[in-house]
């Protein structure tokens, strides 16, 4: 039987189409098995170093606590300060979502993205009973003085948050509400820290109301900042 040659140009091509396609998926299905176990692994580290510390979380407890290998571990991070690093902007990309993001929208009054933001610091702490504080808080404490490049990047990341807060403050006084002598990037660290010592007192003394207690300080202190329009 002779088989028509176009049919045969046919089935060849179908034949690679299908080789092609299945080389593909595996592509995608390994570059996605990569990527989840990366995720695992910084998110594992996450958890620790929220409650722990970095340096009192071990490489072996991540390990244990991801249930990746230690050959999956060193794939994608040459060190443990590496893994701080994705650490590090995991954990301030979370911040960023749940907090930053969701409190400082601009369709909203800037006095509310700021109450937002500091009533969402309290229901934070009563959601989490005071547990682990803020991690980027607790990182500036601990690494600070010991390692610059994380002094360097914490610094960074708070830079972004009192830019938000500044850019409200300044919304504000824009449309008049906010006294013409208020010190805007003064008030902005301000509030910064108050809500990180806040957090402090709250894990220290594993009680919601002092958060609550403090965050109404800070409002009030504000609220002499504010000027009638």
């Amino acid at each position: 039987m002779v088989i028509n040659g176009p049919i045969v140009k046919f089935y060849c091509l179908t034949g690679l189409f299908l080789s092609y396609n299945v080389r593909l998926t595996d592509w995608f299905v390994q570059r996605l098995r990569m990527k989840s176990t990366r995720e695992d692994i910084v998110d594992a580290a996450l958890r620790l170093v929220h409650v722990r510390g970095f340096n009192n979380t071990s490489v072996e407890d991540i390990l244990k606590e991801s249930g990746c290998g230690k050959g999956n571990f060193y794939y994608y991070f040459k060190s443990k300060d590496e893994l701080g690093f994705a650490v590090l902007e995991q954990g301030l990309q979370r911040f960023s979502s749940e907090l930053i993001e969701k409190s400082f929208d601009q369709s909203k009054n800037p006095w509310q993205q700021i109450n937002d933001f500091l009533d969402e610091l309290v229901e934070r702490a009563r959601q989490r009973e005071c547990s682990g504080g803020c991690i980027l808080g607790n990182l500036a404490v601990e690494m600070s003085d010991i390692h610059e490049e994380f002094r360097l990047r914490l610094n960074k990341a708070f830079d972004q948050l009192r830019t938000c807060v500044e850019k409200a403050l300044t919304q504000a006084r824009a449309q008049g509400t906010l006294r013409s002598n208020a010190d805007i990037p003064g008030l902005a660290l301000f509030i910064i820290a108050g809500f990180e010592g806040t957090f402090m007192m709250g894990k220290l003394q594993k009680d919601a109301d002092v958060v609550a207690s403090v965050v109404e300080e800070l409002k009030e202190h504000l609220a002499h900042f504010r000027a009638a329009k």
